[in-house]
Parts: C-alpha cells; sequence; structure tokens
C-alpha cells in the first residue's frame, strides 16, 4: 500500500503507511538539522540538545517522558547523525496518542532547565571519553578531515569536551528556535492505525507555528579533490590492524544512489561476495572486508574497510587498489542479477517491520531523496551495467585515502 503525504497548515510535512494486523504503531519525527549546520564553536550542539529535549518540557518535568511512554507499552529513543535527528516510539496502536503528544512536546516546547543542562555535560563528556577508546575511533576521526575537508562533514557529531562544557541555555535555546520549526520537520507515522485519526493528532499536536528567524541549511555539494593518495596511520593498543581506503564522491543529493546500492552488493553482499572470494578465502589477507559508498547529502565516499592480522595491511591495501583498476570484470550481467534480487528481498523483509518502515521514509524525505524509498525497487530494477559504469566514472579516477589503525606495540608478546 502506498503512503500518503500531506503538508499541515504550518508547513510541517506529514507522511503516513498502514501496515495492517500489526497492532503497533511507529510515530517518528524527523528534523533536517545535524552537525552540518554547526558552526566550529557550536560543535556537538545537535547531538546536546537531543539529549537535552528529553530533561523537561512544558508540560513534563525531568524524567516523566520516559515513565509516562514506558507506562504505556512505548518504547523511545532518538539519535543525531551529521545530516539530521530524528525522535521516535514504537507503541501500541492503541495508545499511539501518547507519542504525539510526548514527541511533540519535546519539539516544540522543551525547556532547557539551567541545572539540567549543567547535569547533562558530563554525561555528554562521558560519552566522548568512551568513544575514544574504541579501537578504530581516531581512524575515523582523521579520515574524515581529510575526506570531508573544509566542510562540517569533517567535525565529529558528539563535538568536543570544549565545545561542550560551553553550552549555554541560550545558545541551546537559539540553536533550538533555527532548527527546530514546522518547516524543518518530517513527522512519519507506520502501522496499524487509521489515516484519519493520525491526520487528527497530528493537527492537535503538531500545528506549533513559530514566528522564528529559520536557521541556515548547509547546501554545498561537491566532491573532495584528491591531488595525491594520503597515506595516515593512527597507533592503538590493538592486536590487529584496521583500516580504510576510500575514494571521494558525490553526496546523495546527485549521485545515482541506486547504482552505488548495486555495486556495494556486488563487492559485499553475502559470504560468497567479490571482496570475500578475494581477501578472505583465495589470500587470506583479511579478516574482514567490506566495500561500498557512504553517502551524505552533500558529501560521499566509496570505501573499503577492513581488519587483517598484523604485517598483512599493506598487501591488503595493494589488493584493493588491484580490485578498484578491474572493477569493470566484476559488474558483470550475472552479478549484477544477482545483487539486484538480494537488495528487494532485504527490502520486502525490512518493510514488514512498522519501526524499520518508518526509519527508511524518515531518511529518505529528510535528506530530501524520497524515490530512495518510494521508488527503491523499481529504481534498483532499472540499475544496469551501463548505469553502474556511468556512476563510478568520476570516482576512482581520483587518488585514494588510506587510514589505519596499528598496534601502538603494547599488546605485542615478548
Amino acid at each position: 500500500m502506498a503512503n500518503e503525504t500531506a503538508k499541515l497548515d504550518n508547513n510541517l510535512t506529514l507522511i503516513y503507511k498502514y501496515i495492517p494486523g500489526v497492532k503497533v504503531v511507529s510515530v517518528q519525527t524527523w528534523m533536517r538539522t545535524g552537525s552540518v549546520n554547526e558552526t566550529a564553536e557550536e560543535s556537538g550542539i545537535s547531538h546536546f540538545l537531543e539529549h537535552m529535549v528529553f530533561k523537561g518540557t512544558k508540560k513534563y518535568k525531568p524524567g516523566e517522558i520516559d515513565t509516562v511512554v514506558e507506562g504505556k507499552g512505548g518504547v523511545m529513543n532518538a539519535a543525531t547523525s551529521k545530516d539530521y535527528t530524528f525522535y521516535y516510539i514504537n507503541i501500541p496502536s492503541y495508545n499511539a496518542e501518547v507519542a504525539f503528544d510526548t514527541i511533540s512536546e519535546m519539539v516544540f516546547r522543551a525547556s532547557f532547565i539551567p541545572d539540567e543542562i549543567e547535569k547533562e555535560k558530563p554525561v555528554v563528556v562521558q560519552e566522548i571519553k568512551m568513544g575514544k577508546d574504541r579501537p578504530t575511533s581516531g581512524m575515523w576521526e582523521e579520515f574524515s578531515k581529510v575526506m570531508f575537508q573544509d566542510t562540517p562533514y569533517e567535525r565529529e557529531i558528539i563535538g568536543t569536551e570544549d565545545t561542550v562544557n560551553s553550552f549555554t541555555h541560550d545558545m541551546l535555546l537559539d540553536y533550538y528556535n533555527r532548527y527546530y520549526h514546522p518547516d524543518n520537520m518530517t513527522l512519519v507515522v507506520v502501522g496499524d492505525i487509521s489515516y484519519d485519526e493520525v491526520l487528527k493528532l497530528a493537527k492537535k499536536y503538531y500545528s506549533d507555528k513559530r514566528s522564528v528567524k529559520a536557521g541556515k541549511r548547509y547546501d554545498k555539494d561537491g566532491l573532495t579533490k584528491i591531488a595525491k593518495p594520503v597515506e595516515l596511520s593512527v597507533k592503538k593498543d590493538i592486536n590487529q590492524e584496521y583500516g580504510i581506503l576510500a575514494y571521494p564522491a558525490e553526496g546523495i543529493s546527485r549521485i545515482d544512489i541506486f547504482a552505488m546500492e548495486v555495486l556495494g552488493e556486488i563487492l559485499s553482499g553475502g559470504e560468497f561476495s567479490v571482496l570475500n572470494q578475494k581477501f578472505r578465502y583465495d589470500n587470506d589477507l583479511a579478516n574482514s572486508i567490506n566495500g561500498g559508498y557512504y553517502g551524505l547529502k552533500h558529501r560521499g565516499t566509496f570505501l573499503f574497510t577492513y581488519n587483517c592480522q598484523i604485517g598483512k595491511g599493506d598487501a591488503v591495501k595493494a589488493e584493493i587498489i588491484k580490485t578498484v583498476k578491474d572493477i569493470d570484470k566484476y559488474i558483470t550481467e550475472e552479478n549484477i542479477e544477482k545483487a539486484k534480487n538480494r537488495l528487494k528481498s532485504q527490502t520486502m523483509f525490512q518493510r514488514e517491520k512498522t519501526s524499520s518502515e518508518a526509519n527508511d521514509i524518515g531518511y529518505s524525505y529528510t535528506v530530501e531523496k524520497p524515490s530512495y524509498y518510494d521508488n527503491f525497487v523499481e529504481n534498483i530494477n532499472k540499475t544496469d551495467k551501463l548505469s553502474i559504469e556511468k556512476a563510478i566514472k568520476t570516482i576512482f579516477k581520483s587518488e585514494y585515502v588510506w587510514v589505519r589503525t596499528m598496534p601502538d606495540g603494547r599488546s605485542e608478546q615478548p
């Protein structure tokens, strides 16, 4: 069944999909803002604000929203990325109004209580510290600085200890007013509930009309120029190597995302994919390896990630470069057809779940690529060898970026 799309009087976009018989509904509110819209001084404020809207609103005191939602059988959470922020509640259909009520309070009427702001700072700082303990954290930071250089995409979503500790009530409220307004929101409702009921609840809870100066959204499409190969290493207390070898690509606003999906599936889909066959079974070079397109709205990259035993990294790098040079020989009609069938099958299974369906809709519409959801299967069917070759024409002609995490020696046995 096709989804219904409507605009409320305040210009908020509502998207509805009916899934009968499941007795649950997923209510999600997607914001067209993430770390890409932050200044250097605001780095991490989108993520911090996501935390703070749970800490009290005009109607609910700190801690009450979680209690109310859980008491009605709901599960709620949120996430912040570089391009978007979203809030969701999955709940029994007969309690759907609770989801509309609580999320609308968070996105329209958050309190930003000063004491709660100060309480939350050490929580997020601890999150930053824990993130740095991951084996690959420094590697991804260095990679982003090179691959997305001179754009806000180069910064970490979570910010830094210094920026987080600098946030004030006025800074949060200013950012909230600039980006949390109806014109910047998509309300997605998927599940066992009628469209009439959804429209009634949307109008009741999401009709807020704000008279604010909307924040500027980052809109500079482009292809990062890599003039010569970049090779960097990060040292960590680990006993194997992790790596990224990548090429710059257009963002999802401009690239043929369906061709990228098919190519990624050819390379990495299934146990006997091209990369598994070459790197694990034929040559025993890598413990794991994947290749595919990673797209942000205005920038992208085609990357290969791997981990391998110490001493094999250079051979892995050389084999990846060889694979790229020989890419045409893997884009066969047989491989394309198998990849397309797997992608369509995965999509059909995923769309049986209300939350997954709502996620796909919210993401596609928020990054302003509705065809990625609405016409996914049709566009995958249309993808052929020529469209893949056209899509990668500018990608693999560029120089590469290779960043790896290597042991610092502390874990090596005598």
